[in-house]
Formats: structure tokens, C-alpha cells, sequence
């Protein structure tokens, strides 16, 4: 894939406040030109409190399409979806048949798992964006901004104080009120036209940890296309 290299500024973000505005925009120079990109096709090999298993995300660039399929070591079935919207999403059988609708739970937690996108992406994902004070994250000093995702959901956003990206986020459970998951992206690559992470490190509560290592990061691939459903 070829990206050019430049500069993409924000110029709005609702009523999100200058200062965070400021932080959004560095993140975004210290990316370059990202709006050739149009899908991302990821695969990762995860490791969590139950055993291994494998995610596959093929998601578009310009809307919320999402194919999610998950498979595990440690139990026989695996668990395959389509997002269409933040409010439409259906559970798949392995032969991509529609298995029924989704609540707007389940779709968030699949939404989220679109690690690199909300990289790339953040002020498409949340909300009423402002800067707190700096702070720690995962040992990385970073710029702090706080908000909300389309749940209504707090968040808060990491950003590298030296480079400028993205560095994680901590956001509410929409499943278990009052936990808090933290994602901190790992192992960058900086010798592509865009900087990508190639490990995702999340702790979810107070002692759940998951590990994904992508062996697959594809922009724009050129077999995507969007699935179809088969009715029952």
C-alpha cells in the first residue's frame, strides 16, 4: 500500500476544549497523511487468564463495518460477528450466517477491539475531549485527555509526551460497572508511512491481563470486501 506522507490536521471536535484539541492535532502530525487508508485487516495471536486464542478484525476506514472472528484453544467454539453500525451488529455461525442481533454492549466491546483504528482515529470515537494534568501511564509519560465514547461512557486518552502518539487508553467496562480496562500500545514500528503498534497489553480490573502480538497489520487490502449476510 502506498500512503503519502503529510500533515492532518483536526479542525473541529465539538465541544472539546483547545488544549485537547492541540494534543489531537500532534498526535495526528506525528502520524502523517493518513486519508488514503480505507481498510485494516489485523490478525493477532492473544493470551489471557483463560488460555490462548486468535482475533481477526477487518474493519473499513470510513464507516463502522467491522468483521470479527475469534477463535480458542481452550474451548471448541469460536465466535465470529458483523458490525454494521455502533447500533447494529449480528453473532455469525461459521459459515457467516446470521445468528441474530446484537445488543450495544456486545457491539462497544467489539468496536473496541479496533485497536489500531481508535489509534488513528480517536477524535471519530470519543467525545467532549479535555486535558487533564499529565500523568504516568504503563511507565510512559504522557499527556492526559478525558472524555466520553458514544455510550456515554468515560475514557480517558494517553498520548506520548515526546512523540506525540497515541499511547493507550483506560475506559469503563460497559459490562461490570465501576471496572476499568487499560490498553497500552506496545512495540511500535516506525519504518512505516504510518507508525503502527504491534502488541496490545491490556489489564482489565485488578488482575486480568491480555497480551495480543499482530503478525498481520494490512491497510488497504485488496481482497476486502464487505460480507453479505446469509439469512437463515
Amino acid at each position: 500500500m502506498r500512503i503519502l506522507i503529510g500533515i492532518f490536521l483536526l479542525t473541529g471536535l465539538g465541544a472539546c476544549s483547545d488544549s485537547a484539541t492541540h494534543v489531537i492535532n500532534q498526535h495526528y502530525q506525528a502520524l502523517g497523511d493518513i486519508s488514503e487508508i480505507n481498510n485494516i485487516v489485523t490478525k493477532a495471536e492473544c493470551v489471557g487468564p483463560d488460555g490462548d486464542y486468535f482475533t481477526i478484525t477487518k474493519s473499513s476506514f470510513r464507516d463502522d463495518y467491522l468483521l470479527f472472528q475469534q477463535t480458542y484453544d481452550y474451548k471448541p467454539n469460536p465466535f465470529y460477528a458483523l458490525i454494521r453500525t455502533k447500533d447494529k451488529g449480528f453473532g455469525l455461525d461459521t459459515n457467516f450466517t446470521s445468528q441474530g442481533p446484537l445488543s450495544n454492549a456486545i457491539i462497544a466491546v467489539l468496536k473496541a477491539h479496533e485497536f489500531h483504528e481508535m489509534m488513528l482515529q480517536p477524535d471519530q470515537r470519543y467525545f467532549d475531549l479535555k486535558q487533564l494534568e499529565d500523568t504516568t501511564f504503563f511507565d510512559q509519560k504522557c499527556r492526559q485527555l478525558i472524555g466520553s465514547d458514544h455510550l456515554g461512557l468515560p475514557v480517558r486518552l494517553y498520548f506520548d509526551k515526546e512523540t506525540h502518539l497515541m499511547a493507550g487508553i483506560a475506559q469503563a467496562n460497559p459490562y461490570k460497572k465501576g471496572e476499568v480496562i487499560c490498553v497500552h500500545f506496545e512495540e511500535w514500528n516506525y519504518n512505516n508511512p504510518v507508525p503502527i503498534f504491534n502488541r496490545v497489553n491490556i489489564r482489565q480490573g485488578k488482575k486480568d491481563q491480555y497480551i495480543l502480538d499482530y503478525n498481520k497489520i494490512i491497510f488497504n487490502h485488496p481482497e476486502f470486501e464487505e460480507l453479505v449476510l446469509q439469512e437463515n
